[in-house]
């Protein structure tokens, strides 16, 4: 694979030249600083801009359009990473040896419409489009409360602070939802383009200096973005471990427990922590809290942990009887202490060891996977797959033990089911 950047005014175009895969793969990534607002605003705005389009105003005129471009694919994905939202334009089209010049050019050119030509019109967006869509967007926030895992965890962060971006919902905020009309959503079009940093990634068996070419004569950004947003988030310090109860109507009492991740090196954040979650509860059914609540008690059917890097912190989340509330808190303490204390074997970091291993060698399968490691690369300083592969062969159990001191309990919450 040949990695490259062509540098523009505007955006810069990064591109990884494979012949490995038959079709290529295209994103423009924007990324916007995370506020409530922000997140609702981009939740709406991303799904309105590829539903038509100026040129291709109804659904039926786009999917011809991407028919006729022998089933060219585009959508689009927002996702919360610590302070940054991204959004990604995505174009999936067939490689140009199976096809020819003008079709791949033409794929290009669609996906820019999309983003650049919207459906609007005197400075508001299509209505019939905007409130479709809407409706849509409604739907995806109001899920939430269908998905007690997701809720409780949000609750969690919420009880902590509720003007933490952690306790936001990934889809929006249901009030700033009723507020957007289409011409505020225009003008939060406008200031996006605007001020949200963006640049192009695109991966295939491609002439790069040629896809710079056409992408320079359809990716018409006016702007140089100079807002800055950290993808780290701030450190969650609290001195006491707080604890908070939430009636509900479910059969289970979703559990909860917060811990933060304060004076975490670089090297222990990007290579300690992910196999120090995969030994305590995320990796297998060999996993220490797995072992010990489902294995050894038959406590619950499941619990996880999941550590987020760029929000410092690690999460478990289990649901279990409410009579077994004591017993469960007791048994993830242990669990805890048991890493403290490194009692770990060698055959349990191995095994997690390879599973990361394995993990990364497949990212060399997915063009998007690609496409996220070059990414984070890029806005996280994320090293090549060789060299984390080789720092976490590193990782010791020593490692390992220095980690769990630096874990404290912030948060426990249980959104109590039925007794």
């Amino acid at each position: 694979m040949k990695y490259d950047i062509f540098e523009n005014d505007t955006y810069n175009l990064y591109t990884i030249e494979t012949d490995k895969f038959k079709s290529a793969h295209m994103e423009v990534i924007f990324r916007t600083p995370v506020t409530k607002e922000n997140i609702t605003y981009l939740s709406l705005l991303a799904s309105v801009l590829m539903e038509n389009s100026k040129k291709y105003p109804t659904r039926k005129l786009l999917a011809r359009q991407l028919s006729d471009l022998y089933n060219a694919n585009i959508y689009t994905v927002n996702s919360r990473v610590g302070g940054v939202i991204l959004t990604n334009f995505v174009l999936d089209f067939l490689d140009p040896k199976y096809t020819d010049k003008e079709t791949l050019e033409k794929s290009i050119e669609m996906l820019f419409e999309m983003i650049l030509n919207p459906n609007a019109r005197d400075g508001e967006f299509d209505e019939v489009t905007f409130e479709r869509i809407k409706r849509r967007v409604k739907l995806d926030i109001d899920a939430l409360k269908e998905d007690p895992k997701q809720a409780s965890i949000l609750n969690a962060f919420k009880e902590l602070d509720s003007s933490d971006v952690r306790s936001f919902n990934a889809s929006g905020d249901a009030e700033i939802l009723d507020s957007i009309t289409p011409r505020k959503l225009f003008k939060f079009y406008e200031d996006f383009l605007e001020n949200s940093s963006r640049d192009i990634y695109i991966i295939g068996n491609l002439d790069m200096k040629e896809i710079n070419k056409i992408s320079r004569r359809y990716a018409k950004f006016l702007s140089i973005p100079t807002a800055k947003a950290n993808i780290y988030l701030d450190e969650v310090n609290h001195k006491k471990a707080r604890s908070a109860v939430k009636n509900c109507e479910l059969t289970q009492t979703n559990l909860v427990e917060l811990y933060s991740l304060n004076c975490l090196s670089e090297y222990e954040m990007n290579y300690v922590m992910p196999l120090f979650n995969m030994i305590f509860g995320s990796g297998s059914l060999e996993s220490k809290l797995y072992k010990a609540l489902r294995g050894e008690n038959g406590l619950c059917y499941n619990v996880s942990t999941f550590y987020q890097k760029y929000d410092k912190v690690l999460i478990v989340h289990t649901a279990i009887d409410e009579d077994n509330t004591k017993l469960t808190l007791k048994l993830i303490k242990d669990g805890l202490k048991s890493m403290l204390k490194g009692d770990i074997t060698r055959e349990e970091l191995d095994n997690v060891k390879e599973l990361v291993i394995t993990s990364l060698n497949l990212i060399l399968d997915s063009p998007d996977r690609l496409i996220d490691m070059y990414l984070f690369k890029n806005i996280a300083s994320l090293p090549d797959i060789e060299e984390r592969i080789d720092e976490f062969k590193k990782v010791t159990v020593r490692d390992l033990e220095v980690v769990a001191k630096k874990i404290h309990l912030i948060m426990t919450y249980r959104m109590r089911g039925e007794q």
